[in-house]
């Protein structure tokens, strides 16, 4: 009997023995990728057990808990080939920093490995970064046209983020299309936002882009100002209907925004609502607001960008009952508040680039 216990307390401690001298707990490695943004909800949920049988299958293990959401995650091994050590700090340094999905989602990882008789269990947490969108929210990019679609669409909504997957090499500054945007719909964007634009991981493909836009002011109020900008570029129309001729037209359209205010020179971040719905203006929003005015009401217009006294300044040339003029509605809702009509040789304070626009040449 005493034999007996002796021979199974040596295989007891042999196995003990085999349980501590396996894979050491490794000490966590942790990757700190970016700064958290604004605290958002996050998926929390334990993962089914994931088995892995080589660094490839490893990867992609640590790839799925990422893109899942999953902070605690358990992944086990069999018969795995290679150094699972090696291959785990390896594979955890890729996923969190050069994975799209890891370089944008996660914060930081750490993992844990050790040896259950036959096969190593794996621990893994992952803090994600806060307020990261998750996948299903991201677009899918694959061609510069989409990428403008996706910032169109998010601009004409005044959404405050957009979250493309991009899986090219895309040419084409995200920004800047933005601006232009915004520059080409001043009837319908009432503000240009404050955009950041970030990439994960940056300089490779693929890659996800974050872009925010901080917008003035909330969505509801951006879409009561532009009803408010409609409904006045709409009563502009009703006040002109019954005139002939092209030029009565435009000097009662004239008249209609002399009646509204008494203008004011003042810079805002809402130009067009603020010119013709609270009487405050700026050269390139007068103008602006004139060529909206004259395509109500079917008058043909351009916006010229040049200088006055040397100073960058916006105006129009319009085409009334055939004959082109300029006309600088800025200066004249703050001078005499009288609409001036002008050809070339009377600008002589201004410089355009002639070959751009209409000559404006009087009998």
């Amino acid at each position: 009997g005493t034999g007996l216990k002796r021979r199974l307390l040596t295989v007891l401690f042999a196995l003990l023995l085999l349980l501590l001298c396996g894979c050491a707990a490794l000490v966590p490695s942790e990757y700190t990728l970016v700064t958290p943004h604004n605290p958002g909800t996050k998926t929390e949920q334990q993962s089914d057990v994931l088995t892995v049988y080589d660094y490839k299958t490893l990867k992609n293990a640590l790839r799925t808990l990422v893109q899942n959401g999953v902070e605690h995650g358990v992944i086990h091994t069999n018969q795995y080939s290679g150094d699972v050590e090696e291959d785990l700090t390896a594979a955890a340094y890729q996923v969190s920093r050069e994975d799209p999905y890891g370089a944008y989602m996660v914060d930081y990882m750490t993992h844990s490995c050790s040896l259950i008789v036959s096969y190593y269990e794996i621990g893994i947490d992952i803090t994600f970064r806060p307020g990261a969108a998750a996948p299903e929210k991201m677009k899918s990019v694959t061609a510069s046209t989409d990428a403008k679609r996706r910032i169109q669409q998010a601009m004409d909504r005044y959404d405050d983020r957009l979250v493309m997957y991009i899986s090219y090499n895309l040419q084409l500054d995200l920004e800047q299309t933005a601006r232009d945007y915004f520059e080409q719909n001043p009837g319908r964007l009432m503000a240009m936002p404050e955009i950041r634009c970030t990439a994960y991981p940056e300089n490779r493909t693929p890659r996800i882009v974050e872009m925010t836009f901080d917008y003035p002011y909330d969505k509801k109020t951006l879409q009561e100002m532009e009803t408010a900008v409609q409904d006045s570029l709409h009563a502009a129309s009703v006040y002109v209907r019954y005139r002939d001729t092209e030029l009565e037209k435009a000097e009662l359209l004239f008249t209609y925004l002399m009646e509204r205010f008494a203008y004011k020179e003042k810079s805002t971040q809402t130009p067009v609502y603020s010119h013709l719905c609270d009487g405050l203006t700026t050269s390139k929003s007068a103008a602006q607001s004139w060529q909206l005015l004259c395509e109500e009401v079917g008058l043909e217009c351009v916006t010229v960008s040049g200088l006055y006294q040397g100073a960058e300044h916006w105006w129009n040339i319009v085409c009334l009952d055939g004959e082109y003029s300029h006309l600088d509605t800025f200066r004249d809702l703050l001078g005499d508040g009288t609409l001036h009509l002008y050809d070339d040789s009377e600008m002589t304070d201004y410089y355009w680039d002639t070959t751009q626009y209409p000559a404006c040449v009087h009998p």
